[in-house]
């Protein structure tokens, strides 16, 4: 049996796999969701939740938002740009 590797980026391998038939996608998400740790996920959105109150202590919560929209719009604007 030949062992062949192939690189791809995410782009092109996430374009592979919507191209599969959606039994496919399925027995994918399946297969990739019994190998996720939900708690370790937990303790890293705790953790970046934690930094997030720690960096914006003393800032007014207008502040803080203005911030966060002003990040959502470049966040939006990039995405747009990139399915463009």
């Amino acid at each position: 049996m030949a062992i062949v590797n192939v690189e791809l980026t995410f782009d092109q391998l996430l374009a592979a796999v919507r191209r599969l038939p959606d039994q496919q996608k399925i027995a994918l998400w399946q297969t990739l969701d019994a190998e996720v740790n939900r708690d370790e996920i937990r303790r890293r959105a705790r953790a970046a939740v934690e930094a997030i109150w720690t960096a914006n202590q003393g800032f007014s919560e207008d502040e803080v938002m203005a911030d966060v929209e002003g990040a959502l719009r470049q966040v939006r604007a990039e995405q747009a740009a990139h399915r463009s």
